[in-house]
């Protein structure tokens, strides 16, 4: 064996590095980082997938908004509120066709051949963020990984570094307890602590602190979160990619759902296994070297990240000013703005991260997300940046207003209801409603049809699938008018001045007093639309929606339960 590619017993700088400078950034003028590769990063985007992607959508829309319209001036009056929801549904048809094309060309993903690193390799630091998580269940996933590390057969070294945002005192010292015992028992592993006294910027302030005290020391980190599992090979395939592609600031996996304890996990599961295949790898096609970053899970080059990603406040009150909440869409677009690129990797697999264990967890941890991706509106403008960035900050942001704008449309189809005069354009309709089900749905089918493909339902298991994935898309059916409002009132905090902050982790059972008052407005919604639809006032087109929020406290109840009756799906065939 050369002694290039030994066992590599971690990275320890033998002096305390310069400290490694992380400037904010400028976000009114372009920018561009000499360091950056000549003539930008390598292409690897699908042309084909792109010009789809692309291309596709926007006749789609059109032609949708204006089956719309010829439904609501068949009584021969069309007025401007029946303008405004031909639009928007053509508008909603969009973005939903976008998925549906990207998924499609996920399907014909293969897997590249394999890049591997030369001699020397790279000095990586793993950097586990913590925020008041239990500390033995957090550090064991990433000591296990550090520990795999040192096998033979790759070049690069690895330390760990837990940073510590923890607030609360007595559980900083029981973090700290927790490595002093880990780095006695395993000395062979490089394991360092740290706890900041202020959570400045929250995560982003976390790793930025780190990387202008040690990062110079290193020349890539692999960023986790609290919840992060991550396999040996996966972490070697990001790293071979940086050092196989100079080009490459960011290498980002497409992490998979734990099976978790509760059914909401194993739901959230469930979608991520079998519906997030196509989904994920059709993204990574058609965006190519002009990806985004998730936050975690994923490794970056440091001096790269360093120079460019240095975030400033943003002007103005929060939430919609001040730190940027949603950091990682804002910094891959600052790498790619360098001249960097950005890459998301699907062969590099094995990549994990746990889901919120029930309803209310998943929608407070939303609240968070979505006045970050609302901050991204500001950003559409930032002189420089690549027209992927900007779609992707647009697409992230519509994943929330989307839901305001769903709101609106059946406030506007409910009054036109009402001004109809006995034209009827059942047929019409009936078309309209097949495509929206059809253009919601096709995601899934690829999803599954690629599952089946990819990894196959033993025989004893096929009973188990089919029932977890009838329960799973009830659930969402019903839980989607729930997150609708909620995104809706979310957004109207968030523009009225209201911030959420960054609230620690909740799970368990909610006592069922809590799950009343949470969502005792849908409820006394979901009562009204049911009334309102029995006495004919509104159509039966309404009637998901009604059950939805009427029934939002049993649902909300019962995916918290322990998830014992159902299946786990594997994510490689069964012998």
């Amino acid at each position: 064996m050369s002694r290039a590619f030994r066992p590599q017993y971690g990275f320890r700088p033998v002096t305390l590095p310069a400290p490694l400078s992380m400037p904010d950034q400028l976000l009114d003028r372009p920018a561009h980082d000499p360091a950056a590769r000549a003539g930008g990063p390598i292409r690897s985007h699908s042309r084909l997938a792109r010009a789809a992607v692309l291309l596709v959508p926007p006749p789609f829309a059109i032609g949708f908004g204006y089956m719309t319209g010829t439904v609501l001036a068949a009584d021969g009056i069309f007025t401007p509120a029946d303008l405004l929801l031909a639009a928007l549904s053509g508008f909603a048809v969009f973005w939903m066709a976008m998925s549906v094309v990207s998924s499609f060309f996920g399907l014909f993903w293969r897997a590249p051949a394999k890049a591997n690193a030369a001699a020397p390799g790279l000095r990586i630091a793993i950097l586990l963020p913590m925020y008041g998580e239990d500390p033995e269940a957090t550090l064991a996933p990433s000591v296990a990984l550090l520990d795999s590390l040192r096998a033979p057969g790759h070049a690069h070294r690895f330390s760990l570094h837990v940073l510590s945002d923890t607030r609360n005192g007595r559980a900083a010292l029981d973090e700290a307890a927790m490595v002093a015992k880990l780095t006695a028992s395993r000395p062979d592993l490089a394991i360092t602590y740290r706890h900041r006294l202020k959570n400045t910027d929250y995560k982003q302030g976390n790793v930025r602190d780190w990387i202008t005290r040690q990062g110079a020391a290193y020349d890539a980190a692999l960023i986790l979160d609290a919840d992060s599992v991550m396999g040996r090979g996966t972490v070697l395939t990001l790293a071979d990619t940086l050092v196989a592609d100079p080009g490459c600031a960011l290498a980002q996996t497409l992490p998979i759902t734990g099976a978790g304890e509760s059914r909401w996990q194993r739901m959230q599961s469930f979608a991520s296994r079998v519906y997030g295949g196509p989904h994920g790898r059709g993204f990574a096609i058609w965006t190519g070297s002009d990806g985004n970053f998730l936050g975690h899970n994923a490794m970056v080059r440091m001096r790269a990240f360093a120079t460019n990603c240095g975030l400033p406040h943003l002007p103005g009150p929060r939430p919609m000013g001040g730190v940027i909440q949603s950091h990682d869409f804002v910094e891959a677009a600052l790498l790619r703005r360098a001249g960097w690129g950005v890459r998301i990797i699907p062969e590099a697999a094995d990549s994990h991260e746990e889901a919120p264990s029930n309803l209310l967890a998943h929608i407070k941890r939303d609240a968070r997300w979505c006045q970050g991706n609302l901050q991204h509106m500001r950003l559409l403008k930032v002189p420089g940046l690549h027209w992927v960035s900007r779609l992707h900050f647009l697409s992230g942001a519509m994943a929330y207003i989307g839901s305001v704008l769903l709101l609106v449309m059946l406030v506007l189809w409910a009054m036109a209801d009402q001004g109809r005069t006995g034209q009827t354009t059942d047929r019409l309709e009936i078309w309209l409603a097949a495509t929206v089900i059809f253009l919601l749905f096709a995601p899934r089918a690829f999803g599954v049809l690629d599952y089946l493909r990819r990894v196959g339902v033993a025989k004893g298991r096929r009973l188990g699938f089919v029932k977890l994935l009838l329960i799973e898309t009830v659930v969402a059916v019903l839980s989607a008018p729930v997150m609708m409002l909620h995104h809706a009132k979310i957004i109207f905090r968030a523009l009225t001045g209201a911030d959420t902050g960054w609230p620690q982790h909740m799970s368990g059972r909610i006592p069922l007093k809590a799950l009343l008052k949470f969502h005792a407005g849908e409820t006394g919604l979901g009562v009204l639309l049911s009334g309102m639809i029995a006495l004919g006032i509104l159509s039966v087109w309404f009637l998901p929606v009604a059950a939805g929020l009427l029934l939002a406290v049993p649902v909300s109840a019962w995916v918290s339960e322990p998830a014992g009756d159902l299946a786990v799906v594997p994510l490689v065939p069964e012998r």
